[in-house]
């Protein structure tokens, strides 16, 4: 897996004696046999393992065999039923960009009782391979080719993660760059994902990238025992730098992918900048995790003015503390390094006018220098008062804080324009500089959605602010009226002022219309209630629809023209719908197709069959309904292509009842459908031996109500 000149290297960065041969004292001794593999000689010792060159007798062939540290090792049926059932995954995971894992088991070191407990791996050999940072700078590759380097990575990275597995050590010892050879290029080159880019009059970079370890931390946890059995950082340098800062928290139940693409953001880092984001090699522990998760790194630019802007803005997007803010996939990371290899616009933010002119003038240089020769001289005088107010003054971004009670105007620079606040904790829902299209005045507009607390000061409203106005009263104002509600809730006593902004999100769901439309719903509290509407940026009211029950953030499908949501449905418990053993109510999934001028006061229909005018295209429930009753808390998550033809939503969920918060989740395509064999459990909903099977599970038509509350 590593050659012997990584081997030196690797030893160099983990160990203060790292000159001693292979053969020396601080090595461990070297076994003769290992499972059925006779052992040749020692390739690496790291942090959490030894690396062996090992011979394999049928079929005959080389192998890397890697053998955890003995602290590592198996204690109890759990933690070997766990690495049995991750091994077997882990095993049938085929990437040409992924080293092959041939075979997992444990091996007794002679430190273990009970006939063994130590974890090893039996992997693919890479010859002559090197990390990537050692190519790269080796072979003096340029930004570009860097970069195309690095997409590679991300196609592998992302093909492990569809698999649902995550990586979770991702270093450049982990990440190698074979021989050198035409054939292995080319192996590589297929192994691409979307659109793979030629370089354009660089060279070609010819190495083929093989990541190794693929699985292996999550598989034994090694990573996370990191910050909880070890002080010195010095022996665990080349992987702490890499790790994210919820691994540094040490909760193998709180990573998912996005951990992943951090530990990308570090590799690109490295590879752009020439040096890791923060220098740890003298830092206890405990100091060094609190680094990774408190202190933000230096920009890019200042260390390569080359790296300003759009690279810069990518590196920072990856290496967000807050994983909420990272690129939420890979394939979100690898697009928009796509994106700016052909000189297109990213999609980290929608583009500006701005953004866009300079795109155009960028392709059109004839025009762009004639245009330049007339109006230098103005620019000129002009240049030193834009430049202040376009760092200093003009608005970029808004931002709410953690606790919802305060929205902010902020600048590029960071200086906050204005506040929107509220008293009550959670008081502001939602947030949201938007552009408002020439059509209907150009500007742009601050979309803030209050909840129904009296202190607020617009209280349970969506109010839109134009930017170039007062920003202390909205352009317009929306919320539920008494007037508006439908008629049984009013017989109730229910009143308008109840309802309070929910959540919300910016989509352009009308295409024929100019501009994006705000999706927004309004709930009742404290009942069951919900009312989604979709206005446009003038504040018109285009589309209507209630739900009783309710109903978590959705996922908008361009092309399908579908909105699909979850939450549960409240219209009658379980018993009342004939399954008397189950209490609650049953978790819902439900699509719409919204239509302009669709405002109905009556509730959304929930059973087949569904006419076109209801707007509902499918609506199902989680079913068996015993073990569905065991989940709360669905959500979709954003949409993504399930094959060349369809694109689909995942559905997570956890256990209700379990405080370690055991996380589940399906793809689901634009007809309702779980996609075979997509469950995909977390690390936690794994070990819980009370969690039910997830092949059991399926989704259904709704059960009809069979009778009523007394």
């Amino acid at each position: 897996m590593l050659t012997p000149q990584q081997a030196k290297r690797l030893a160099a960065e983990l160990f203060d004696d790292a000159d001693q041969p292979a053969g020396a004292d601080s090595n461990p001794p070297l076994p003769q046999q290992i499972g059925s593999y006779r052992i040749r000689r020692i390739i690496a010792v790291g942090g959490m393992g030894t690396v062996y060159e090992a011979e394999q007798t049928h079929p005959h062939r080389t192998v890397a065999l890697k053998v955890m540290k003995r602290e590592y090792g198996l204690r109890g049926r759990r933690a070997l039923r766990r690495f049995e059932y991750e091994s077997e995954i882990l095993a049938n995971l085929h990437h040409p960009g992924i080293a092959q894992i041939y075979e997992a088991g444990t091996h007794d070191d002679g430190t273990t009782s009970g006939g063994g407990g130590v974890p090893y791996f039996v992997m693919e050999y890479i010859p002559d391979a090197r990390p990537i940072t050692e190519y790269a700078d080796e072979h003096k590759l340029s930004i570009r080719q860097r970069l195309e380097l690095f997409t590679e990575v991300c196609d592998a990275v992302h093909h492990g993660h569809q698999k649902g597995i995550i990586h979770r050590d991702l270093t450049p010892g982990n990440i190698l760059v074979g021989a050198d050879d035409d054939d292995t290029c080319k192996a590589a080159t297929s192994g691409r994902g979307e659109n793979p880019l030629p370089l354009r009059g660089e060279g070609r970079v010819r190495g083929a990238v093989k990541i190794i370890d693929f699985g292996i931390a999550r598989a034994t946890d090694s990573d996370i025992a990191i910050t909880t059995m070890h002080t010195d950082v010095r022996e665990l340098i080349g992987t702490l730098q890499y790790m994210s800062p919820e691994q540094c928290a040490g909760d193998s139940r709180d990573l998912d992918i996005r951990s992943d693409v951090y530990s990308l953001g570090v590799v690109l880092y490295e590879l752009l900048c020439g040096q890791l984001p923060y220098d740890l090699s003298h830092t206890p522990i405990p100091q060094a995790t609190r680094v990774i998760q408190e202190i933000d790194p230096p920009r890019p630019s200042t260390i390569s003015k080359r790296l300003k802007g759009n690279l810069e803005a990518i590196v920072l997007k990856a290496l967000e503390k807050d994983r909420a803010k990272r690129f939420q996939s890979t394939a979100d990371l690898v697009r928009n390094i796509r994106n700016h290899l052909a000189g297109k616009p990213l999609d980290i933010r929608p583009p500006s006018r701005f953004a866009l002119a300079i795109h155009w003038l960028a392709h059109h240089p004839i025009i762009t220098t004639s245009a330049a020769c007339l109006t230098i001289a103005a620019l000129s005088a002009a240049s030193i008062w834009i430049s202040v107010w376009w760092v200093g003054l003009r608005p970029y971004d808004i931002e709410l804080t953690p606790d919802g009670r305060e929205a902010r105007l902020v600048s590029i620079a960071g200086a906050t324009l204005h506040k929107w606040t509220t008293e009550a904790k959670r008081g502001i829902r939602f947030a949201e500089l938007v552009d408002r299209p020439p059509e209907l005045g150009g500007g742009k507009l601050a979309l803030i959605g209050f909840n129904q607390q009296r202190d607020n000061s617009f209280p349970g409203s969506l109010c839109a602010f134009d930017l170039s106005q007062n920003l202390d009263e909205p352009m317009w104002r929306k919320r539920v009226h008494d007037a508006e509600l439908l008629p049984e809730l009013l017989e109730h006593g229910n009143e308008g002022d109840q309802f309070g902004v929910n959540w919300a999100f910016v989509a352009n769901i009308f295409q024929d219309r100019p501009g994006a439309e705000i999706v927004v719903v309004f709930y009742h509290s404290p009942f069951s209630p919900r009312v989604l509407r979709i206005y446009d940026l003038e504040g018109e009211l285009l589309y209507q629809v209630w739900h009783d029950g309710t109903v978590t953030p959705g996922s908008w499908l361009r092309e399908e023209g579908l909105m699909i949501l979850a939450g549960d449905n409240k219209e009658a418990t379980w018993p009342e719908r004939g399954v008397d053993d189950v209490q609650g109510y049953p978790t819902v999934v439900f699509a719409l197709r919204p239509r302009v001028g669709h405002i109905i006061r009556s509730w959304m229909p929930t059973s087949p069959p569904f006419d076109e005018s209801s707007t509902v295209v499918w609506y199902k429930c989680l079913l068996p309904p015993n073990q569905a009753r065991l989940f709360e808390g669905p959500f979709i998550e954003p949409p993504f292509e399930i094959d060349n033809d369809q694109r689909g939503v995942r559905l997570s969920i956890r256990l209700s009842s379990d405080r370690e918060a055991s996380v589940i989740s399906w793809l689901i395509d634009s007809t309702g459908s779980l996609v075979t064999d997509s469950a995909s459990p977390g690390d936690m909903y794994r070990l819980n031996d009370a969690a039910p099977d997830p092949g059991i599970f399926y989704l259904g038509d709704l059960p009809p109500i069979v009778s009523t509350p007394d």
